[in-house]
């Protein structure tokens, strides 16, 4: 029996997942944030062996060397410190093979099994990715939150900041601009400044996007047109992607990350945008449609896709 080991190293936690050579899962286990490019070398390592170790416990394999090990790590972009990680893994994991992915293409294989689709990552950040029959692939966004992350948390959060102060400054009070004030402690404009930038953070910005989300469920118009604009940013990226790889308009959206936690109302307008706006803010009509985009249930999660990509040659 060959074992083959996926990791999914994330900002805030990391997974591994061994599974063996008919695909059954055997064990799994957690650790740390595993982000190579924000975490120095030694959290990564406590994280990514913590793991690991929790894996090989679970699936009562100690010692076992594997087939193959595929590690698909966030921060990826970062050349000298994957290296760096690449030497750190061979030295921890005994393995005849060694792959390291990005975090968006082991999330695509976990979600889609390789079969022709799209993933969409929207949490604080944003990227997605996708691939066609023919094995081509094309990847959108994941810029950071100065350049892309077109329709994440953070860019939800930053809207609803800035709808905020624009209110304050007309002399206009919503239940948005009520929720945000309570939510930063915040009673003049100056004081939202130094919430956002006292102690700045992508994610202290994006803990915004879920109450925006919940009163968008409500029915509050201000916060729908704000979630209605996000849906239609991930929209425009997933379209980028389908044209690029000639994708059919039925081709499966997997969506993965926080932001789809918002609700009905943001699944709704990302599959087929109706919401017209706001008196305040009214939202012009998309000006390449796509038709209705057909999301899908992903069908595991990324440390199994890069379990899947470990076991291939």
């Amino acid at each position: 029996m060959s074992y083959y080991l996926g990791i999914d190293g994330g900002g805030t936690k990391s997974l591994a997942v061994i599974r063996d050579d008919a695909g059954r899962e055997c064990g799994r286990g957690t650790g740390g944030p595993g982000n190579i490019a924000f975490n120095d070398e030694a959290t990564v390592l406590r994280s990514v062996r913590s793991a690991v170790a929790e894996a090989r416990q679970v699936a009562g394999l100690p010692d076992a060397r594997f087939a193959a090990v595929c590690a698909g790590m966030a921060g990826y972009s970062v050349e000298p410190r994957r290296a760096a990680f690449d030497a750190v893994l061979r030295q921890e994991v005994d393995a005849d093979r060694y792959r390291i992915e990005p975090d968006y293409v082991i999330a695509y294989w976990g979600a889609s099994e390789g079969e022709p689709g799209v993933v969409i990552i929207a949490g604080t950040g944003a990227v997605a990715y996708g691939r066609n029959a023919e094995g081509a692939t094309h990847k959108e966004d994941g810029f950071g939150y100065l350049l892309g992350d077109r329709g994440s948390g953070f860019n939800l959060g930053l809207y609803a900041l800035r709808y905020t102060l624009e209110s304050m400054q007309q002399g206009r009070s919503d239940a948005l601009t009520d929720a945000v004030l309570a939510h930063t402690g915040a009673t003049i404009q100056n004081e939202i400044l130094q919430w956002l930038y006292g102690e700045f953070s992508t994610a202290r910005v994006a803990s915004l996007a879920p109450i925006v989300g919940a009163l968008a469920e409500s029915g509050v118009p201000a916060a729908r047109t704000l979630v209605a604009e996000m849906a239609r940013r991930l929209r425009h990226t997933v379209r980028s992607i389908r044209h690029a790889l000639w994708l059919p308009r039925n081709a499966p959206v997997y969506p993965l990350g926080g932001l789809w936690q918002l609700g009905p109302f943001f699944r709704a307008e990302f599959a087929e945008p109706t919401w017209p706006g706001h008196a305040e803010t009214p939202l012009e009509p998309e000006g390449l449609p796509g038709g209705r985009f057909t999301l899908a249930e992903p069908k595991h999660d990324a440390a199994v896709g890069a379990a899947i990509l470990a076991a291939m040659e």
